[in-house]
């Protein structure tokens, strides 16, 4: 099978620095990837690639079976990639009416205007259509832009941190839209974010770029259960990143919990030479208990359904949240351990 967008071994250099260096990455047709990546991390260089908009200096990008890009001689522009982009800034002309933003990009005259109205109201501001962008509130906004992108026929859906610019409500909301539309039409889509939400709400799988460099490529469950680096444990929803003590036994790391052991198997090259690892933890890998190690809780607040317990263990600098499903009252609690949902890492990937 043909794939979506494949780019195969792509570097760019940048004012004499090395911002993207070795990304390979291949998306199915119908399927969303969001590219990961905190700021500077290259996410958004990558996407300006597969765009048009710069060149790499090393590498080939291709656009289902067309090469459009191979750093040397081969460039197809971006007006001819078939390609459509939302922009967290909106970009729509202002001068224009929503239904003239939409309207503009169909490439048909027969029926323009009645494909651009239906597009607008799939995204609910089909009432909007004959306000300029300037009337329209920011999640407003950005359905019309959605509406404009899909109007071009795309092979590749295109976006930018498309929901950062929003209000909480409006980006929850937008991302429901956008994943059904994606499953419903087959559309494939590559979506840059630094948000571990639309990860979780939007994602076929997860490409995570660190230092310029793709630390991660894989499904949004499978980098819960086996994140590579602390980094990918945080967007991926796992708690902690503390310093503990570790040692190496039999192949396993070792650590000291509130005067306990506990063998964290297969990960003893994770925690380097210093006998210092980070912890990371699965929400569930932590509880409070009958039994189990001693531990102070210090406060709990109510978070999203659930309590949140803020705990200090023998051995741990800092403070663990513990998720509960009722409050615990501050003083001696215990706290059961399930060793295989936690995760060590080397103590100098510590930010």
């Amino acid at each position: 099978m043909t794939v979506a967008l494949s780019i195969e071994d792509v570097a760019l250099r940048r004012g004499g620095r090395r911002v993207i260096e070795h990304v390979s990455l291949d998306i199915d047709p119908g399927e969303c990837v969001v590219l990961a990546g905190e700021s500077g991390s290259g996410k958004t260089s990558l996407l300006r690639l597969v765009a048009g908009f710069d060149r790499p200096e090393r590498g080939a990008i291709r656009i289902g079976a067309r090469l459009v890009d191979d750093a040397a001689r081969c460039f197809v522009p971006p007006e001819a990639r078939g390609l459509a982009m939302v922009f967290q800034d909106f970009a729509l002309w202002p001068h224009l009416s929503v239904l003239e933003n939409v309207a503009l990009v169909i490439r048909e005259r027969a029926g323009r205007e009645k494909k651009a109205l239906t597009l607008l109201e799939a995204f609910g501001v089909g009432a909007c259509a004959s306000r300029l962008p300037a009337m329209l509130s920011g999640g407003q906004q950005q359905r019309v832009g959605l509406a404009r992108a899909l109007a071009a026929s795309p092979q590749l859906l295109m976006l930018d941190e498309p929901f950062s610019s929003l209000d909480v409500e409006t980006r929850d909301a937008l991302r429901t839209e956008l994943r059904a539309l994606v499953v419903e039409t087959g559309l494939t889509a590559l979506c840059v974010s630094h948000d571990p939400v639309d990860g979780q709400r939007l994602a076929d799988r997860i490409a995570v770029l660190e230092s310029g460099a793709i630390s991660q490529y894989a499904r949004p469950a499978a980098m819960f259960a086996a994140p590579a680096s602390p980094y990918v444990a945080r967007l991926a929803g796992l708690s902690g990143g503390v310093p503990v003590d570790a040692r190496i036994a039999n192949g396993n790391a070792i650590i000291a919990l509130g005067g306990g052991d506990f063998c964290v198997r297969g990960v003893a090259g994770n925690i380097g030479d210093t006998g210092r690892a980070l912890l990371f933890w699965q929400p569930d890998a932590l509880g409070l208990a009958d039994a189990g190690i001693p531990a102070r809780c210090i406060e709990a607040h109510f978070d999203a359904g659930r309590w949140q317990a803020l705990v200090r263990v023998d051995g741990v600098a800092a403070p663990m949240p513990i998720s509960c499903v009722t409050r615990p009252s501050p003083g001696q609690v215990s706290v059961h351990v399930d060793p295989g949902g936690l995760h060590l890492f080397p103590a100098e990937m510590a930010r």
